[in-house]
């Protein structure tokens, strides 16, 4: 029997977000998107407003270029791209800290300001995101950041299609761009650049469209469904061909699913709550829908959802079915799917979310809550549904606690009406018990033989599955401690069939400055065949034993239990042949031991790291795992070794193994650490951040300006800690000495001991605002007033060195080649910590030091307003 399905755990979000609006009863909510983490919404502000995934207010980002109309956040929720009424497209860099300043890049849509944004899709990998606009025009935004930091440093604009009419949705999946107009929609191949036409009937109107990705390809293929006028979806291949049209008007000639709110479950527990249940919808007369869907989105592993302004629409596309429609939200603007929930955004700012469950599993979540009354109203709605479905699910049987519910309550009338489901639950756990008793489930050993034999019966010597409830106990060799072996990830029988040609029939191909460059930007993480992969990984003039022979080892796994496996040796020459062949006479085998396979494949992974740009710490951490500290060291040190036999030079072998520990160790485990550990761990990190150019002090060599960029800071500050609460300030120094962007570590340290002798000149050899920031808030007048005269000498190119606290004069161009505070950036800081009247009174002492124009009109308006 098919499931049915209901609405439920409906929440209304409506009076967390009127929270930050209540000041101001002009400002409205305009768009909104969710995340796994935020519930973003743009406002006729211009501002965007940040929530939690429960609704509470988090942080607001001002935006001065007009009102947002369109937003949308990227995959890992590390970018809000947003559009405005002034026709510009903005890309927020996500950062919620309190002392960062809110970083977004502003671009100019059009210079004609009624060219709007129509709809904005992110790629999964977030470099990059596609919008469309009311001309119909398809532009690519490429995104470029600071050395891999989520500070935004550029982004440049690609058209890349030019139609006839305002584009209404964009969806993509590798290769493809799928794009919706309001006449056709359009599959573009950017790797071959090819465009095609779905379809050959035009239409006239907002119709949306969008990838349907299939987990299990072989059973059920990947398609793409576009929405057509008269409630019809077209289903389409990847080459462009329709396969066949979805009709939907006369199916949802139906009743409209209610929502299960918590306000109708938490009523009274008396008789008249139960009875007085509404009347059967299925009696009355529904008419067929004509509906256009402007959005189509997948909705969990087999449903698509639809919305009108007066209705929410869930089909099984895969067996052309209605799942449930609902009626009972009023002019939706906009919906977004997040796992099993719906978010409803309607024209009056308010926001709903619902769950899609199936009837049964509603009910036994009643009973889980202990609403017995409410979910025996589910049951009287729903008698022949739970009917056959307690026939069939033992979990059912929790509804047995009503039956004593509905007797004590005296409720027979209630209790006739859903006792053919009692019957049903009876007759299921009653079977139940019977295959119990009699020594199993037959049914359940079928299952486990069947599954047993389609796994070693495949012709091709494959393991056997071993399932829990088996008859027959199947013994798996497991690989020694520490090996991990890659032998799934090229196992031809895990491939995905390879996909069809490029498309055929290509309405028009691009050409011109941009072409294939969009494909060096889009497509670099496509992955190659994975034989394919290990041959590019590991040239032949490197692959040397066991590496072209590392699949070997599974060769003889039914002689597992003689011991190692044995590798094949195969030479390119015929003295490595004759070698072989003595070796053979001989019976002297070459065989690799349970750590060298370790290496083998923890080198296998460094390569294919590099190859795809990609960390790949969860494929090494299982291996690290079963290591302790010592062992670990000692491993990587062959690992080095390793490395170095191919190619790579020794400090970049050490440099790629730092980097793979440093990417596994939690930091806080420094605290726990033998020496040896931790002496590695130091070294390893002066290492990863050596060659940074340093202005050093001219009596103690101490450095005075740096870069005060860091790789592994957190790791960096955890060691800096243990060393200062050992006293060790000797190795302390001996870090920062080669590793100056620690210093804001270090001034945290002066600071809790009150020596502003150290923190001071800290603070500018440092030179970040953050750091000024965070120090001067816990700062008194008299400290400031030092501040002051320190930052004078500064500003005349005098550094006072934090080891000897010596003066070093600095060249005005080593002064500037950094950032270093300005007169307005160092005031408007001081002014966040001090009164005005101080803040000015330090102005006038120093005020022959201060250049006329290096003060700003805003700073003394921010005087006046502070008072």
């Amino acid at each position: 029997m098919s499931d049915a399905y209901c609405l439920s755990n409906f929440i209304d979000f409506s009076p967390h977000l009127s929270q930050p609006l209540r000041h101001s009863n002009r400002i409205k909510y305009t768009c909104f998107d969710i995340s796994d983490n935020y519930i973003i919404f743009g406002a006729t502000s211009g501002s965007l407003y940040f929530f939690n995934r429960a609704g509470k207010f988090m942080h607001l980002i001002p935006n001065k270029h007009g009102p947002v109309t369109h937003l949308s956040i990227s995959a890992n929720n590390k970018y809000v791209a947003f559009a405005t009424q002034r026709s510009l497209i903005c890309v927020y860099a996500v950062n919620l800290s309190a002392q960062a300043a809110p970083q977004v890049i502003v671009t100019h849509l059009s210079t004609d300001q009624s060219v709007q944004v129509s709809c904005i899709h992110w790629t999964p990998d977030e470099k990059q995101f596609y919008y469309g606009d009311t001309r119909g025009q398809v532009n690519l935004v490429l995104l470029s950041s600071f050395i891999g930091h989520s500070l935004l440093f550029n982004m440049s604009v690609h058209p890349l299609l030019y139609l006839d009419s305002p584009i209404v949705q964009i969806d993509d999946f590798e290769s493809l761009l799928l794009v919706s107009n309001c006449t056709k929609c359009i599959l573009c191949n950017t790797e071959y650049e090819e465009y095609k036409q779905i379809g050959n009937r035009p239409r006239d109107g907002a119709f949306g469209a969008c990838f349907f990705i299939s987990p299990h390809e072989s059973m059920q293929p990947s398609r793409i469904y576009c929405a057509r006028p008269g409630t019809r979806i077209w289903e389409v291949d990847f080459e462009g061909e329709v396969i066949q049209t979805h009709q939907f008007k006369s199916a949802l000639a139906m009743a409209p699913a209610k929502i299960y709110k918590p306000s109708d479950s938490d009523v009274s527990d008396d008789d008249n709550d139960i009875d007085g249940l509404e009347a059967n919808d299925e009696l009355l007369d529904y008419q067929p829908q004509q509906l256009q869907f402007a959005k189509l989105q997948r909705f969990g592993q087999d449903f698509l959802l639809a919305y009108t302004e007066l209705g929410l629409y869930v089909f099984d596309v895969r067996h052309s079915t209605v799942v449930l429609w609902c009626n009972q939200f009023e002019r939706i603007v906009d919906c977004r799917v997040s796992g099993c929930e719906i978010f409803v955004f309607t024209q009056t700012g308010s926001l709903y979310s619902v769950q899609l469950q199936t009837l049964q599993g509603h009910a036994i979540s009643l009973m889980q809550q202990s609403k017995l009354p409410q979910c025996a109203r589910l049951l009287r709605q729903h008698v022949k549904y739970f009917a056959d479905k307690a026939r069939e699910n033992y979990d059912l049987k929790l509804l047995n606690q009503l039956k004593q519910l509905l007797i004590e309550r005296q409720q027979y009338e209630l209790l006739n009406d859903i006792s053919v489901i009692f019957d049903a639950i009876a007759q299921c756990t009653g079977n139940a018990l019977d295959t119990q008793s009699s020594g199993g489930s037959s049914a359940t050993t079928e299952r486990s033989a069947s599954l047993s034999t389609a796994a070693g019966g495949n012709g091709n010597g494959a393991q056997t599955i071993s399932m829990p409830f088996a008859t027959t106990t199947t013994t798996t060799t497991t690989p020694p401690k520490g090996v991990y072996v890659l032998e799934n990830a090229f196992c031809d029988n895990l491939k995905q069939p390879p996909k069809a040609g490029h498309l055929k029939d290509a309405l028009l191909t691009v050409t011109g400055k941009f072409g294939k460059n969009i494909i060096k930007y889009k497509f670099n993480i496509f992955a190659e065949e994975q034989q394919q992969l290990v041959r590019e990984l590991i040239p032949d003039s490197e692959r040397s034993l066991p590496f072209k022979d590392i699949k070997a080892r599974y060769e003889s796994q039914d002689n597992a239990d003689e011991g190692d496996d044995e590798i094949v040796c195969r030479r390119g020459n015929m003295a490595a042949a004759k070698r072989a062949t003595t070796a053979a006479t001989t019976t002297t085998t070459t065989h690799i031991s349970p750590e060298e396979k370790t290496i083998y494949n923890l080198y296998l992974i460094h390569k294919s790291a590099k190859f795809s740009r990609t960390q790949c710490v969860e494929r090494y951490r299982a291996v690290f795992d079963e290591y302790a500290a010592n062992e670990l060291i000692q491993l990587l040190g062959k690992l080095v070794q390793v490395m170095v036999e191919h190619g790579d030079s020794l400090e970049q072998a050490q440099r790629n193994c730092y980097e793979m520990y440093f990417n596994y160790l939690n930091p806080e485990l420094i605290w726990e650490m033998d020496d040896a550990t931790r002496d590695y761990i130091s070294n390893g990190f002066v290492l990863l951040n050596a060659g940074i150019e340093i202005f050093r002090c001219n009596d103690c060599n101490f450095p005075l300006r740096f870069d005060n960029t860091c790789q592994y800071h957190e790791l960096g500050a955890v060691l800096l800690r243990y060393f200062w609460s050992r006293n060790e300030q000797l190795k302390c120094f001996d870090v920062l000495h080669a590793v100056p962007a620690l210093f804001d570590v270090l001034a945290k340290f002066y600071l809790a001991e009150h020596n502003l002798d150290k923190v001071l000149p800290i603070v500018f050899n440092f030179g970040a605002v953050e750091l000024l920031q965070d120090i001067g808030r816990q700062l008194n007048i008299s400290a400031w007033a030092r501040l002051f005269e320190q930052f004078v000498e500064l500003q005349r190119g005098r550094l006072v060195c934090v080891n000897c606290e010596c003066v070093t004069t600095v060249e005005q161009e080593q002064l500037t080649r950094h950032f270093f505070y300005t007169w307005n950036c160092f005031l408007n800081i001081a002014l966040d910590h001090l009164t005005a009247s101080e803040t000015l009174a330090l102005i006038f002492k120093w005020s022959s030091y201060i250049p006329s124009d290096a003060i700003d009109r805003e700073f003394y308006t921010r005087c006046l307003l502070k008072g």
